[in-house]
């Protein structure tokens, strides 16, 4: 019979240990690493989170990727709801200090041996404007799910009426799943009811957004598309046939403008929103080692 009771951090994130990274202005965060089974690492792998994500997240691909010999590092952006500074939580969107706290990091953590970089949902958005940007600079890029558009776009004049609210009312909130299906209820992201059961209970999910966070990532997204032409490291983007949030077709759409010469697009058609915790999460991960694996011949 499948488990329906919530599954746990410690059981998500299993194998990871806690580490301390320091910012681009001094601040401290935290972080997963899992450690490569046979000793010195053969790559370096970050993984960046979304919007409501954390590091543990990622334990399954980290796993797995850790047991091909790889370290994984998973860190915690400024904001989100793992971030230290609560007053931040469901206002903070700042690509330019996203951008520097990644270089930081890479400059402490991954010198030693090649880096490849795996954002998911927003982490995707992250990553695509720190590489764009010079921030990071990996051998190979993964980009799972990333929410460059929504399925069924704002209309131009809902947007502007937000930046004119906002203006008014800064500290007002909306979920942004309002803007996804109309309600504020958590959509299915998943076909494991033991996770979507663990996602109605983690202590990191952020329930509303200041307008200004909302209308900040409109044109997050918008510039990340623009961004995509500076793409020039080989990448793989994984897109799920089931996500809520943005179409297929939206995400190859985004895929044929990334700059980069090599590319690969890979469509999993019965998966939800978080791949690597869904129905073909083997195939998922296998695809993401293999990616990994090519870049190091």
């Amino acid at each position: 019979m499948a488990r329906t009771e919530p599954l746990t951090v410690e059981e998500i994130a299993r194998g990871g240990a806690p580490f301390t990274w320091r910012a681009s202005d001094g601040e401290t965060f935290t972080g997963l690493v899992w450690e490569p089974d046979g000793g010195r690492p053969r790559a370096s792998v970050l993984c960046i989170h979304g919007l409501s994500g954390a590091a543990c997240d990622f334990g399954p691909l980290a796993r797995r990727l850790a047991a091909d010999g790889c370290e994984v590092r998973a860190v915690t952006l400024r904001g989100p709801g793992c971030a230290p500074d609560p007053s931040r939580r469901g206002h903070f969107l700042d690509p330019d200090a996203w951008r520097a706290d990644l270089a930081a990091f890479a400059g402490e953590f991954l010198r030693d041996a090649p880096l490849f970089v795996i954002g998911e949902s927003m982490g995707s958005l992250v990553a695509v404007d720190s590489v764009a940007n010079g921030a990071l600079a990996p051998r190979r890029l993964v980009l799972s799910v990333p929410v460059v558009e929504m399925r069924a776009p704002v209309p131009a004049w809902v947007v502007a009426l937000l930046r004119r609210v906002a203006g008014v009312c800064p500290r007002m909130k909306l979920s942004p799943l309002r803007f996804v299906h109309g309600n504020t209820a958590l959509p299915r992201l998943t076909a494991d009811d033991a996770y979507m059961a663990y996602l109605q209970t983690i202590p990191h999910r952020v329930g509303g957004f200041t307008l200004g966070f909302l209308t900040k990532f409109h044109d997050f997204m918008r510039s990340v598309r623009e961004d995509a032409g500076r793409v020039r490291v080989p990448t793989i983007l994984l897109a799920a046939g089931r996500d809520v949030f943005i179409r297929p077709d939206q995400s190859r759409a985004f895929f044929e403008t990334l700059g980069c010469g090599e590319k690969e697009y890979r469509l999993y058609a019965e998966s939800h929103h978080l791949l690597w915790h869904d129905v073909e999460k083997d195939d998922v991960l296998g695809s993401v080692a293999r990616w990994i694996a090519d870049g190091l011949t």
